[in-house]
């Protein structure tokens, strides 16, 4: 049986920064569904410790990593949530796990990250890489993955396109990519998707406009994915969220 953390009020409100294959969360946690997000979390409580519910147990830890596609919600006060693409060069150090796990960040990192969020203040790439001791580029495990991360950036989501790029049948491509990620291409497609609308939102499109930009039916089909990904309806997340 599912646990239920006491229901907040409060709304999202902080600052948060997105380039293609990272976002960053500064700010204070509000209220949050169950969701499974398609990529890679680290959850850091900046004041007291952060909380992640999952199945079947629960984490209360000043730092937590949850991997993609894991069905959580996170319960704190001032947070740094980081979302890593589960194709972006930095996820290559990430532990490698199928269930949330407490994993090592300096307080003096997390708060150098928070504050390099704020306009002008510094470099937030470089602020996470410093958090997760990441000096020189990570090794890929198959070259391939870099083939396709490129392409995928691109804009080629098609599976039958891919997998000729890396010499696979589309079918042996699809368990590949799984073997590579941890994901099936239509997900990580879908959270792509939804990055691309909240940056195009970002930009200061409205959000028919930004959904139909990337992919979606109209506003309420990016509205229920963004729900379902994120725990939250994207009128109640932006509305106290600057985006950069």
């Amino acid at each position: 049986m599912e646990r239920h953390l006491p229901v907040r009020v409060l709304r999202w409100s902080g600052r948060a920064w997105l380039t293609p294959g990272l976002a960053v969360f500064a700010g204070h946690a509000g209220h949050q569904d169950w969701h499974q997000h398609q990529a890679h979390q680290i959850a850091i409580g900046i004041d007291v410790p952060v909380t992640v519910e999952c199945l079947p147990r629960q984490h209360t830890e000043f730092a937590v990593f949850i991997p993609a596609g894991v069905r959580h919600r996170i319960s704190g006060a001032l947070i740094v949530s980081i979302y890593l693409d589960v194709l972006a060069e930095e996820g290559q150090v990430l532990p490698k796990t199928m269930t949330p796990i407490p994993i090592n960040i300096a307080p003096a990192d997390a708060a150098l990250i928070a504050d390099s969020l704020k306009a002008g203040a510094g470099d937030t790439r470089s602020a996470v890489r410093k958090a997760l001791q990441i000096t020189d580029a990570p090794p890929v495990a198959d070259p391939r993955l870099a083939i396709v991360s490129t392409a995928i950036y691109q804009g080629m989501v098609r599976r039958e396109e891919l997998a000729a790029l890396v010499h696979l049948s589309p079918t042996r491509f699809s368990h590949w990519f799984v073997e590579q990620t941890g994901l099936p291409l239509r997900s990580y497609a879908k959270w792509l998707r939804l990055t691309q609308a909240v940056r195009h939102l970002a930009s200061g499109e409205p959000i028919t406009t930004a959904a139909h930009a990337s992919g979606f039916s109209d506003s309420a089909h990016f509205s229920r994915t963004f729900r379902s990904l994120l725990g939250i309806d994207p009128s109640s997340a932006l509305a106290e969220v600057s985006l950069h």
